[in-house]
């Protein structure tokens, strides 16, 4: 991309600062950045990765889930920096799943024609010792630790799947595009 994509710029604040004010004050935000601190996030509490050196997104998830955990709450809301989409807008869709024993008790989170979105999800908390274990073994793929669990999907809405996730200046571009025209 050239530079990290928290630090895009989307109407006038970089995506990070974004996601946190859509969220801060609606939730608690817990940040995992593996000790970098980005600007305009004031607020949000950044939280250590388990795994040393930027080792994946399910190091970055447990640490999240055991806070989660510890604080009562049952479970968290996972939104990577690579999406326009908001924190609300995603849990405003996971509303309609949200009394049901697999949103309790695993993971849901966005489909999109066939593609598992962990990260635009929500993890219970009940899946932190799972997780612990896999990281334990050393098992740092997504895609498998997600299918392990009680998991469900809801489909990614056509509109929203052009500016759900970006790899490139271009797709970014688009997204842009796509994300003001929705």
């Amino acid at each position: 991309m050239g530079s990290p994509k928290p630090l895009l710029m989307f109407g006038g604040q970089t995506l990070i600062a974004r996601q946190v004010t859509n969220a801060l004050s609606n939730r608690p935000v817990w940040l995992a950045a593996d000790n970098t601190r980005f600007p305009n996030t004031d607020g949000a509490h950044y939280l250590p990765d388990q795994l040393p050196g930027k080792q994946g997104a399910l190091s970055a998830i447990l640490p999240a889930l055991e806070l989660a955990k510890k604080q009562g709450l049952s479970g968290i809301y996972v939104l990577s920096c690579d999406t326009l989409l908001l924190p609300e807008q995603l849990i405003s869709l996971f509303q309609s799943v949200q009394d049901n024993s697999v949103f309790k008790q695993g993971i849901t989170l966005l489909n999109d024609d066939g593609q598992f979105l962990p990260l635009l999800a929500h993890w219970s908390v009940e899946v932190a010792g799972s997780l612990k274990n896999a990281l334990e073994q050393n098992n740092k793929r997504v895609q498998w630790f997600v299918k392990s669990q009680p998991h469900q999907s809801i489909d990614l809405p056509r509109e929203w799947a052009k500016f759900c996730h970006f790899n490139t200046p271009n797709e970014f571009e688009l997204a842009k595009l796509a994300f003001q025209a929705a």
